[in-house]
This record gives C-alpha cells, structure tokens and sequence, in this order.
C-alpha cells in the first residue's frame, strides 16, 4: 500500500491538526516534519510553550493527533508519530522561542559569520544580543530575523 504523498501538503494537513488540539495559547509549534522512508513515512512534530512543554502534553497531542489523522485517512499506509519538544540541539526557529531564552547565551549562524553572545532583547522582526570583547567590552548588536540562518542555545555547566 503506498501513501498518497504531497509532503508540504501533508505537513501542512498535520499543523492543522495539532493546532485544533493545542491545549492552551501559550503552546505553539516549531516544526512538523513529514518524510518517507521506503515504505513508512515518519511523521515529528516539534511543540513548545513559553514556560516550557512536559511530557504529558506532547503524549495527549500525540493520541489526539494520531487518531485524527486515522479518522481523516491521511495515512494510507504504515507511518510512525511523534510529538515531542524540540531539545537543546534543535535551533530555535520562532520569535517566542527566542523570549523564552532572554539571558541565555547563543551562537547564531549569519551567512557568512557566526555571532556569540547574550540574547537581550526580542521583537517580532529581531533580535539584540550582548557581545563582550575579550577586554571585557560590551557592544550590543542588532540581528534581523530574516538574517538568521540557524541560533543555538549554549549550554553552560
């Protein structure tokens, strides 16, 4: 049995679906990714809130989720769900994202440079980040969304 498979449309149906069944305002999507391999298509689907998202969530979404895409017959054929958070190593992709992570250190990747430094700041089109030269200088930089490539969140221990 093969899966009629159009993945952004697919994708697109699925950020339908979990945004029906977000539990409150502030949880959100980051991602959904739908991709085929060989015979099953793996379905992730990446949710946060702004004060974080705990496993219990991402299970009820991933039941709700699971069952509407059965009753729609989205998925003709053999496929596997999950609904997590997206963890450390996955960059941060929404402005509220970024809010969440107000102090933290970031490494965000430019096009052709990559910037360290404290995020201070967000807005809806950028974002400010405090960068201390090895003399101990503070210089503020402003970063436009549209600029940013990729932003981690440095750990620190």
């Amino acid at each position: 049995m093969h899966i009629l498979f159009n993945q952004m449309e697919l994708e697109a149906q699925i950020r339908e679906i979990v945004e029906q069944h977000l539990p409150g305002e502030q949880f959100f999507i980051t991602e959904v990714r739908a991709k085929q391999g060989g015979a099953k298509t793996k379905v992730a689907i990446f949710v946060d809130g702004d004060q974080g998202i705990d496993i219990g969530i991402c299970a009820q979404l991933n039941r709700k989720v699971g069952l509407e895409l059965e009753a729609r017959g989205l998925m003709s054929g053999p496929y596997t769900l999950e609904v997590s958070s997206p963890g450390l190593d996955q960059p941060l992709k929404k402005p509220r994202q970024y809010r969440r992570n107000l102090g933290r250190n970031i490494r965000i990747h430019l096009t052709d440079e990559q910037v360290e430094g404290e995020l201070d700041s967000v807005s809806e089109a950028l974002i400010t980040v405090k960068q201390k030269s090895k003399k101990g200088e503070v210089t503020v930089r402003q970063i436009p969304f549209e600029d940013i490539i990729k932003t981690h969140v440095l750990v620190s221990f």
